[in-house]
């Protein structure tokens, strides 16, 4: 009987044993678990973190580029702007400067014409004129105005054909005379016409008959 109380005694010692080897197989497999899921989760905030500081690279990548992308097509864009007003700027230039030229050239004539005219007005005396000549005188003087406006009015129409900066007319502009003096003139018949004329051709053939009669002097004829 003692045998058979010992030897349940080694089989109760026995299971005791086995039981509590396979908690403790069964808690260390728990915790390698734990810390494989540790590890994992880890592994997992690390690749995030990996992956977010990726995507912050490639999104400055990407803002980096765009910027790029602008300041190319605000280059090109610019670069054909200015080439075009340039080349624009610079042919318009150049045909005002051909005209420029021709406008100096002419307000030069136009001007040098003026001054003659001017003289010609300044050269009337009328406190010298006889009483018996007075009419003659007077009729002379006034075709030399009528003249010099029709000349003034020509000169000025030529010369605003000429320029290319029409309807910017300023204070001291060329402006045509008006034609009150022309109508009242108009109604002048032909005996005054002839007058004018001889008028304006006396100092020429005066002139003329001087330099003749110089010429015969000299020669001795």
């Amino acid at each position: 009987m003692a045998g058979n109380f010992t030897d349940l005694d080694l089989s109760k010692h026995t299971g005791d044993a086995d039981t509590e080897t396979e908690a403790a197989s069964a808690a260390d497999r728990l915790a390698r678990q734990k810390d494989d899921i540790a590890d994992k989760v880890a592994g997992a905030a690390e690749e995030i973190e990996r992956l977010r500081m990726r995507q912050d690279e490639l999104e400055y990548a990407k803002k980096a580029l765009q910027e790029l992308n602008r300041k190319q097509n605000h280059y090109d864009q610019g670069k054909k702007e200015i080439i075009a007003s340039l080349t624009r700027s610079i042919l318009q230039m150049e045909k005002d400067e051909v005209r420029a030229a021709r406008m100096v050239e002419l307000l030069g004539s136009t001007r040098e014409t003026f001054k003659a005219l001017l003289a010609e007005i300044h050269a009337i005396h009328e406190e010298r004129w006889d009483e018996a000549e007075f009419e003659e005188q007077l009729d002379r003087s006034l075709a030399l105005v009528e003249n010099a406006r029709m000349v003034y009015n020509k000169s000025v129409a030529k010369v605003d054909a000429e320029s290319w900066q029409r309807g910017e007319r300023g204070a001291g502009s060329l402006v045509p005379l008006d034609g009150a003096q022309r109508d009242s003139l108009a109604e002048k018949g032909f005996g005054f016409w002839l007058k004018v004329g001889v008028a304006l051709a006396l100092p020429m053939v005066l002139a003329l008959s001087a330099l003749a009669a110089a010429f015969l002097w000299v020669t001795g004829w």
